[in-house]
């Protein structure tokens, strides 16, 4: 009976010392749940997972499912030896019909170190046999590497790796609000912070006249593409802005946006308390608009009492734009939408605004009432 074997490594969970069989776990549970079910048999060993299934075949859909799944450095779909030399060349033969007339190097390790052979030894007798099967040997830059992982008791043989995303998987490090524009940064904040751990939940304010018509916009879109990068359902928080833009009339236009900006950060610390958010994230890249000099960010984050990161900061807008297109937030991120940020920019905005000015104005405009009006009209959506 045909059946699927994948071999997932990990870097980072390596150095995870007495933790480690909890990043372990969590990553095999996120792994599974991506797949769609428990139809794998798994097995933890030397530093990689390994899963079997009689069920699940498709090695093109595992490979686009697992290569989006944060935690695993590489992936391959080896055969399986037993750990003995006459073994291991056999299994590297019966499929040496597509390597022939090729060029390949032979490259060993064995986290075994209790096998009778060093690495070079077993690349010189595989090799040879190879050469003997009709292929030509290239060290520095063969057509095929044929990679032989030795473990205790087996072999893993595969001539491809895939890149994974690498990161910690999704969960091990608790929970974030991002605040989700119309733009292309912030959904690349957001997985940024799913690289490292976060189970992301989102806050999108919207000028449509309704919650529902934005899960039917772009942003459901940018959303879906996500998604594809959780082991779960992802939740927005969707708001109207209403409410402050009928108060923003009082409010100087040179600061406008800087206090909006303290009103996403008052409305991101209620939902935090309400649903246990460690922490908020911002799509701002230092010095990119007037919002985002160190002035204007000191003074916005002066109206939130959990942390603000911005996975961002030191990038520039073409690196954003290259991490976009990676992984695919890039295209829907581009098509036409009125966010809130629009309304509110302004042509010469002050890069300074003092934050003792900023809170006056906002306690000017009544900024708790209005946090608390549109929490009321606030809607929660899953994809």
């Amino acid at each position: 009976m045909p059946q699927l074997l994948i071999s997932l490594v990990y870097s980072e969970i390596m150095i995870k010392g007495g933790n480690r069989r909890f990043f372990e776990s969590l990553l095999v549970r996120n792994v599974l749940a991506n797949l769609g079910g428990g139809e794998f048999k798994v097995r933890k060993e030397s530093g990689r997972i390994l899963l079997k299934s009689e069920k699940f075949t498709d090695e093109t859909a595992a490979r686009n499912i697992i290569s989006k799944t944060f935690g695993v450095d590489s992936l391959s779909f080896p055969v399986q030896s037993i750990a003995d030399i006459k073994e291991i060349e056999a299994a590297v033969l019966a499929g040496s019909g597509a390597l022939s007339g090729k060029s390949i190097k032979v490259d060993t390790k064995r986290s075994d170190k209790g096998f009778p052979m060093t690495s070079p030894q077993v690349n010189s007798i595989v090799g040879r046999a190879l050469v003997e099967a009709g292929c030509s040997v290239d060290l520095d830059n063969p057509d095929v590497t044929v990679s032989i992982e030795i473990l205790p008791g087996r072999a893993l043989i595969f001539t491809e790796k895939f890149r994974g995303p690498s990161g910690l998987p999704v969960g091990s490090s608790g929970n974030v609000l991002s605040l989700l524009s119309g733009g292309i940064d912030s959904p690349v904040s957001s997985w940024m912070m799913m690289k490292r751990g976060c189970v992301v939940d989102f806050l999108h304010l919207h000028q449509s006249p309704t919650n529902r018509e934005v899960m039917d916009s772009k942003m459901a879109r940018i959303l879906r593409t996500l998604r594809a990068f959780s082991p779960a359902p992802l939740r927005i928080h969707v708001a109207p802005y209403t409410e402050f833009y009928k108060r923003s009339m009082a409010l100087d236009p040179k600061i406008e946006l800087v206090v909006f900006r303290r009103f996403l950060y008052h409305m991101a610390n209620s939902l935090a308390a309400k649903h246990g958010y460690k922490g908020v994230v911002s799509g701002d890249s230092v010095g990119q608009v007037a919002s985002q000099t160190l002035d204007n960010i000191f003074a916005s984050d002066g109206a939130s009492e959990i942390p603000v990161f911005r996975p961002l900061a030191g990038f520039n807008k073409q690196e954003i734009i290259d991490v976009a297109r990676k992984i695919g937030t890039f295209e829907p991120s581009i098509e036409p939408y009125k966010d809130c940020c629009s309304l509110v920019a302004q042509k010469r905005p002050s890069t300074r605004v003092q934050p003792d000015l900023a809170m006056k104005a906002e306690q000017d405009i009544g900024i708790n009432d209005i946090v608390e009006k549109t929490l009321t009209q606030t809607e929660i959506f899953e994809i």
